[in-house]
């Protein structure tokens, strides 16, 4: 999927744009987003597909998945967009 087109989903671009504070879990995402849990982890799974995210499990709690930028990614995503746009 190309970057603009995924980025441009309102809900997948506030959740990149949550992770610029650092990892969140699903839940977080859900709450913030008034969504689904199911459905914050399919906009999840396409930002991982296209390598702007990865997940950790948490330390304590191994069912709990913490999320975080990848941000030598969304640095090439940035550049692809602001190409795009000259």
């Amino acid at each position: 999927m190309d970057v603009a087109q995924l980025l441009g989903d309102r809900s997948r671009a506030t959740i990149l744009a949550m992770l610029a504070d650092g990892p969140h879990c699903v839940c977080e995402f859900a709450i913030a987003l008034g969504a689904r849990q199911s459905n914050v982890s399919n906009h999840l799974a396409r930002l991982r597909q296209a390598g702007l995210v990865r997940s950790t499990r948490h330390e304590a709690n191994g069912r709990l998945q913490y999320y975080e930028r990848d941000e030598a990614a969304v640095e090439a995503a940035r550049t692809a967009l602001s190409t795009l746009l000259r």
